[in-house]
């Protein structure tokens, strides 16, 4: 297991959130990871809740997508990217 893997891993797993695997995605411009949780486990599971344990973990920015994908009968998916956030987003109000 790679170290981003191992550390999302046992990240997840003190947040009290069941992950089946974790895949690293090869990707040369970003890093990717595919994320697998039993269906039956985690029926309260939210991509939100795990885009929160993932960028609460220190070791990145990650971006997750808005919903779950089913690739098998007993297992939801969930792929983050992750990259680093070099300017915080700011809304402009128009006055």
């Amino acid at each position: 297991m790679t170290s981003i893997v191992s550390t999302i891993k046992s990240g997840l797993k003190e947040k009290g959130i069941k992950c089946h695997s974790i895949c690293q995605m090869p990707d040369v411009n970003e890093t990717r990871v595919l994320l697998a949780f039993g269906s039956k486990d985690n029926k309260r599971l939210t991509p939100r809740k795990i885009k929160k344990a993932l960028n609460s973990m220190g070791i990145g920015h990650f971006e997750v997508e808005n919903s779950f994908r089913r690739l098998s009968a007993a297992f939801v998916h969930l792929e983050a990217k992750m990259g680093a956030r070099t300017q915080s987003e700011r809304k402009e109000v128009a006055g």
